[in-house]
């Protein structure tokens, strides 16, 4: 049976002498592994839909539940993330949590746009990376079921003193003096996570907040999946090493 579907590379591994193995994601059938045969002889038709982030409409012939790629129609390469270290890294880290969070064989729409949102974002030079990264992961937090509450804000009618903490258990930020199972969160952290999450923040409280954001997202994420989340921690660290606020 031949299935045509719109799909973005999460993960692109080799297989075999020629042939590599696709994790692909799609709108409509969810998460998938695809084979692509020959795609690594140096002339091969189909060489540029095996590159991580290509997206494009596949064209699958799927038998028992497997899934062969047998043509493609180039939507974006994202070539941009390909000549930038840390933009790539970026990339690679929102990939790593849509392989993560997405179930095989279920649609994530949401989770989907999302994710190319992202990449777009990523792409444009003007755009911070870590902002684009920790927008995106708030929304695949919340897509999986995982959501980080930043609602303290409100609920302190605009008043939360200068001392918070974070519930890994249920994703919370509290004042320090009513916290009973928080551990110490810095301000810049949840301003930053407010600002990516396109709520309303205090612009004097964001320095150094990236990083910490990013750092707190890692662990949630583990604490979440039991995942070590590799590719995010490659791009924190690559990030810090720039100085970045």
């Amino acid at each position: 049976m031949e299935i045509k579907t719109e799909a973005v590379v999460l993960q692109s591994i080799d297989y075999k002498d020629n042939d590599k193995l696709l994790t692909l994601f799609s709108p409509s059938l969810g998460k998938i592994t695809a084979g692509i045969r020959g795609v690594k002889k140096p002339k091969a038709r189909l060489g540029f839909c095996a590159q991580p982030f290509c997206f494009a409409e596949y064209v699958l012939a799927e038998k028992g539940g497997r899934y062969t790629v047998t043509g493609a129609y180039l939507h974006e390469s994202f070539f941009e993330l390909r000549v930038d270290l840390l933009r790539f890294y970026a990339g690679c880290a929102a990939a790593e949590i849509c392989r993560v969070l997405a179930v095989e064989n279920d649609r994530h729409d949401a989770l989907f746009v999302a994710f190319i949102e992202c990449l777009k974002a990523l792409c444009l030079a003007e755009e911070n990376e870590a902002d684009a990264l920790i927008e995106f992961a708030l929304v695949a937090l919340r897509e999986s079921g995982y959501p980080i509450d930043l609602g303290l804000l409100e609920s302190c009618d605009g008043d939360i003193g200068s001392r918070l903490s974070f519930d890994f258990a249920d994703g919370s930020f509290e004042t320090l003096e009513r916290s009973e199972n928080g551990v110490k969160a810095s301000l810049s952290t949840y301003h930053t996570l407010r600002k990516c999450a396109g709520l309303t923040y205090d612009e004097n409280a964001l320095l150094g907040g990236r990083k910490r954001a990013l750092r707190l997202i890692k662990v949630f994420l583990t604490e979440k999946t039991e995942t070590r989340f590799e590719s995010l921690g490659e791009f924190i660290r690559t990030y810090e090493e720039t100085d970045n606020g």
